[in-house]
């Protein structure tokens, strides 16, 4: 009796934890590009892959890999300089890569007093994808905002553009010199999480009963 209350507990305790622990999730991230230049005048930037033929950047889901962390700045690499309530526009062309589908993506700022704001959109194939739900969390002077969007599965190959409006959200009278860090991901179909805690449960039983 007490060892199939451990096996529950045990198979809860994987199940609650799966989501938090495989929330992120790139699996090429070596070969994902980090650095983005703003052009001049300092407008914005555009995620893509340098290739007008063939502009998307192809992202695979991975529960075990890291977050995409990218680096923008200014003109020429130097720092941004922004005031309050100054605006940037970032274009993101992805595609969904190679073989699970996706069914979210986040967009998370690391740099504190930067948010989103309006207008938000995500294209999958040059149309609002079916479910779609954006989530947007404001910043505040020590924490980035942050977006996140929902939708229903989309498969490989699916074509994703994401425009979206950074806003600097400082104190009044304050400048920002610097750079801005954003962390990027999708994370695992809940399919897949159950698959893992399963998988520790069968390990969990074949340790207990051997």
């Amino acid at each position: 009796m007490k060892t199939r209350k451990t096996l529950t507990m045990s198979a809860a305790v994987l199940l609650v934890a799966a989501p938090m622990s495989f929330a992120q999730g790139v699996g090429n991230l070596g070969s994902l590009p980090t650095l983005f230049t703003s052009p001049v005048p300092i407008t914005g930037w555009s995620v893509d892959s340098g290739n007008a033929a063939n502009p998307w950047l192809p992202v695979q889901i991975d529960p075990n890999g890291p977050q995409w962390v990218k680096t923008f700045t200014g003109a020429n690499g130097l720092p941004i300089v922004a005031v309050p309530g100054q605006t940037f526009t970032l274009q993101e062309l992805l595609v969904v890569a190679p073989t699970q589908s996706w069914e979210d993506w986040h967009e998370h700022i690391l740099t504190p007093e930067w948010e989103w704001v309006q207008p938000t959109v995500l294209f999958a194939n040059f149309a609002p994808p079916p479910g779609l739900t954006t989530v947007v969390t404001p910043g505040s002077l020590t924490t980035g905002g942050t977006i996140d969007f929902t939708f229903n599965p989309l498969v490989p190959g699916t074509l994703i553009d994401i425009r979206k409006t950074l806003q600097y959200v400082g104190q009044s009278g304050t400048v920002f010199t610097g750079k801005i860090e954003i962390a990027q991901f999708p994370t695992p179909e809940p399919t897949s999480l159950v698959l893992l805690a399963l998988g520790g449960l069968a390990m969990i039983r074949r340790r207990s009963f051997s």
